[in-house]
């Protein structure tokens, strides 16, 4: 009979993966057993570490974060594990953030991923605390090299690209609308110019002409791209006004795009749930509509994007649906994006055998 203690790390490193996938709690109960299992679970454990979306109980304190970052810090079992850093924080407070949490952005030696969603008012107190590394201040720190991922909320963000030695993947989930935010083309031309090699680009900004072009001359070695702007509800600039644009990146393999009825092909499904009452029919039609100028787009990429000398895409995401590109170089619906966890944030690919037609 094989004894717990001789089984090989291998098996117990699998054992705790699995553990993982089931439930956390009960991995958490399995570090228990001895000391080599607890060595082995716990980078399981603290790999993905979130801070509390409120602070404290009133909030408008930082004492319980101040409290959070003092357990994780001293603890150097998380530090050393932590992969990824999920910060979203929501407070009432007028207070400055507390020190530690800058101390806190850069603690994670292994750390490959940061998400951020913080409000726009803290970006100048942690670009102070960082130091302001646009301006060429060599003493201000680094993230780890490991750092490769970073989510922001949106542009005002950027400045962290700088503390990033080699960012491959980049998220800002919403546009900047207010007066004094540089023209979507500086911040890009900065990214390129500190990140050429970046692979991945998500963000909230309208999918127009100028924003592709300009990401194209600033980022042309991109491998994923989204622009989940859209180009306007009732917008004459349609999303086909631009897909040549698209050829710009030669190692394009993956285009994002918004639902359809944000790009501008005439769909405009009404947003009022009201409006399905006593007409039947509407669905019906609505989804005959989806299912027209979905396969417009798509034949309009093949046409104007993979045409000889284009980029060769294998997938395209239109709303949360995942087409792959097939032998004949045809896109077919293969998955499906389901948002899950805390607040949806993380998204998830489903194969489905048979998904049907999703309506917009």
């Amino acid at each position: 009979m094989v004894h717990y203690s001789s089984l090989p790390d291998d098996i117990l490193l699998y054992l705790c993966q699995t553990m993982r996938m089931e439930k956390l709690h009960g991995l958490m109960n399995l570090s228990g057993v001895d000391k080599r299992t607890r060595e082995i679970a716990s980078s399981l454990i603290f790999d993905q570490i979130s801070l509390p979306r409120c602070p404290s109980e009133d909030k408008k304190s930082w004492a319980g974060l101040e409290k959070t970052i003092d357990v994780v810090v001293s603890n150097q079992t998380i530090v050393s594990s932590v992969r990824t850093l999920d910060i979203s924080i929501h407070s009432e407070s007028e207070e400055k953030l507390p020190r530690a949490f800058s101390t806190l952005l850069l603690s994670f030696p292994k750390i490959s991923t940061l998400s951020i969603r913080l409000d726009v008012k803290y970006c100048s107190q942690i670009q102070e605390e960082l130091g302001d590394r646009s301006n060429s201040d060599a003493s201000a720190p680094l993230f780890p090299p490991s750092l490769n991922s970073l989510f922001i909320p949106d542009r005002s963000w950027m400045f962290l690209t700088e503390y990033v030695l080699k960012l491959e993947n980049l998220v800002f989930e919403s546009p900047v609308y207010w007066e004094q935010a540089p023209h979507f083309n500086d911040n890009i031309q900065q990214l390129g110019a500190k990140h050429p090699g970046l692979k991945k680009l998500y963000c909230g900004e309208p999918c127009v002409t100028e924003n592709v072009l300009d990401i194209a001359r600033s980022l042309p070695n991109l491998q994923e791209i989204g622009l989940q702007g859209g180009t306007g509800r009732y917008s004459s600039n349609s999303v086909m006004d631009h897909l040549s644009c698209y050829r710009m990146f030669p190692k394009l393999k993956r285009i994002s795009f918004p639902w359809v009825s944000s790009l501008g092909l005439g769909y405009n499904p009404p947003w009022c749930g009201n409006a399905y009452f006593n007409n039947p029919g509407l669905r019906v039609r609505l989804a005959a509509k989806a299912k027209e100028v979905t396969e417009q787009l798509l034949e309009g990429i093949q046409r104007e994007v993979m045409a000889p000398g284009g980029p060769c895409l294998q997938t395209v995401v239109i709303g949360e649906t995942v087409y792959a590109c097939d032998s004949k170089g045809r896109f077919q619906k293969s998955r499906i994006i389901r948002h899950i966890g805390r607040g949806g944030y993380t998204a998830v690919e489903e194969d489905v055998e048979n998904p049907g037609d999703k309506d917009d």
